[in-house]
């Protein structure tokens, strides 16, 4: 049932100064001593742990070894503390990285710091996954901040030439008038981004990125807890007076949509092929198959809580019944909107209410304003082979819960 996915948010990038002069390697050498010298760089490489590898993700920053991903903590230790207007506390969710920055020095950077957790944590219990470098601003000499990547490539020194040398033709090659980039791809959210200067000639700036779960990682655990939002849930006692109302029936029971796995339960539904331990990670997704009187229903249930929680107590925010299914299914919205509802009727109320509809393509969608269709929103369809006024099927969709 465990299903993993990432909802991200937003780029990090690194700044530093850009030096007044660049200077290039030497381009004359006898083709031993190249040799010599790619050899012996390699091999330095190697051995102070930066490897040969493009996709080890690592880069030396003045010394300091940096591989990504790694946890905030062990980023701090190396001297880069948070600025001033960030905090440390901030939350991220499950399955989700933001951008904060800091500062070592005159330098201010940014860092892609993500959640592989399925709780939501604070940015210190998060792991920096993405470090931009950019040496195009300021008056800083690179050799005073020396950066180093695998394979002997330095920012400020290595061109081109240099970097295909070292990992050989990139994944994808981008030209324009100011820079030359280079992009190793190794999967989505797994590249190396390197743009050479054409004016300077070397490379100033670096784009790292690796969204990967590190093996063996500690997700972290599921709450016994029952999350307030599943306890303080109450079925309503009876439809209302109006169809676009969260209170409807189906299959002979009120709910108030969204509501609960556990109220589905509560009225006799039996969750099919679901583990014992299955579970929603934070702001999860899962689609899972429940029964009652021999009657089989997928349902979509997210978790609307923050933190991981049992299947049960997840939330079903959408229910479908058409001419096509059992009777004994049963859906009424309030106003004892049913099947065979007329299309006429139905578009005359939401206009007298405020609503908006679309009606194209024997769809009738209508929606209480245009900031809410895709969270509240009912739609009926009419089969043009049986009647283009009289609905055949209901989609009834509430995913927000009211206030309490």
């Amino acid at each position: 049932m465990k299903k993993k996915y990432l909802a991200f948010l937003i780029a990090g990038c690194m700044t530093l100064g850009v030096p007044g002069t660049v200077f290039g390697a030497e381009a004359e050498s006898a083709p031993a001593e190249a040799q010599t010298a790619e050899t012996a760089a390699d091999s330095a490489a190697s051995e102070d742990g930066l490897g040969t590898d493009i996709y080890g993700f690592k880069v030396d920053y003045n010394g300091n070894l940096i591989s990504l991903p790694m946890s905030y903590s062990d980023f701090t230790a190396m001297g880069w503390t948070l600025s001033k207007n960030d905090s440390e506390d901030t939350m991220i969710p499950t399955g989700s990285y933001g951008m904060l920055t800091f500062n070592q020095g005159e330098t201010s950077v940014y860092a892609d710091v993500i959640n592989f957790g399925i709780n939501e944590m604070p940015a210190k219990d998060c792991l920096v996954a993405g470090l931009s470098i950019d040496m195009t601003w300021g008056d800083t000499d690179p050799s005073a901040t020396p950066v180093r990547l695998p394979g002997g490539i330095t920012m400020g020194v290595s061109n081109v030439e240099d970097i295909k040398a070292a990992y050989g033709e990139p994944s994808d090659t981008y030209d324009s008038d100011l820079y030359t980039k280079l992009t190793y791809e190794k999967d989505s959210y797994q590249r190396v981004e390197l743009s050479v200067y054409k004016e300077e000639g070397t490379l100033l700036q670096v784009d790292i990125r690796n969204f990967q779960e590190p093996d063996n990682f500690d997700r972290g655990s599921v709450s016994a807890e029952v999350p307030d939002i599943v306890a303080n849930y109450k079925a309503p006692t009876a439809l209302g007076g109006d169809y676009m109302e969260p209170a409807v029936e189906f299959m002979g029971d009120l709910y108030s949509l969204p509501a609960p796995v556990s109220a589905f339960t509560a009225n006799g539904w039996e969750m099919k092929d679901v583990a014992a331990d299955a579970y929603l990670e934070g702001g999860g997704l899962e689609f899972i198959e429940m029964m009652k009187e021999n009657q089989t229903v997928r349902f979509s249930i997210y978790n609307l809580t923050e933190n991981a929680t049992a299947i049960e107590n997840g939330f079903v925010t959408e229910l479908s019944f058409g001419n096509y299914d059992p009777e004994i299914l049963g859906l009424h919205l309030s106003e004892g909107v049913t099947l065979g509802a007329d299309k006429a009727e139905l578009i005359a109320k939401a206009t007298e209410r405020g609503y908006l509809y679309e009606d194209e393509d024997n769809y009738l969608t209508i929606y209480p304003d245009k900031d809410s269709k895709l969270e509240h929103r009912v739609e009926f369809w009419f089969n043009e082979d049986e009647s283009t006024t009289k609905v055949a099927s209901i989609t009834v969709r509430h995913e927000e819960l009211p206030e309490q």
